[in-house]
């Protein structure tokens, strides 16, 4: 005999079934849940702005910074204006590549469809 068994056993078929006050655990038990993931929902929503507001400001600081650094690296035309920060990558890379020879960047534009392309 196992506990479940010895319980009813010893219980008897006279105890009441309390559908309504389990009906309320439940219930109460749901709203507890649905009101502390709406809070977790919340949290992770106001965590996730601040985290875009830091990346608006770094996005912004790398365009001044690379709006500043364009004339020292040969850039004085600029017919594609899409990400400064891209722009400035560019500009170092011909720059590095080029090294303290004379050389200009006329414009920067994108080629077809972007990524690799076959010859």
């Amino acid at each position: 005999m196992n506990n479940l068994d010895f319980i009813l056993v010893v219980s008897g078929p006279s105890v009441p079934v309390n559908t309504s006050g389990t009906l309320e655990i439940v219930g109460v038990g749901f709203i507890f849940v649905m009101v502390v993931l709406a809070l977790l929902a919340m949290v992770t929503s106001a965590i996730g702005a601040i985290f875009i507001r830091f990346e608006a400001k770094a996005a912004a600081k790398a365009a001044t910074a690379a709006i500043a650094l364009a004339p020292t690296l040969g850039l004085e035309a600029l017919d594609y204006e899409e990400d400064p920060a891209l722009i400035a990558v560019i500009a170092a890379a011909v720059h590095s590549v080029v090294g303290d020879r004379s050389h200009r960047i006329v414009s920067i534009r994108p080629s077809g469809s972007g990524g690799a392309q076959k010859n």
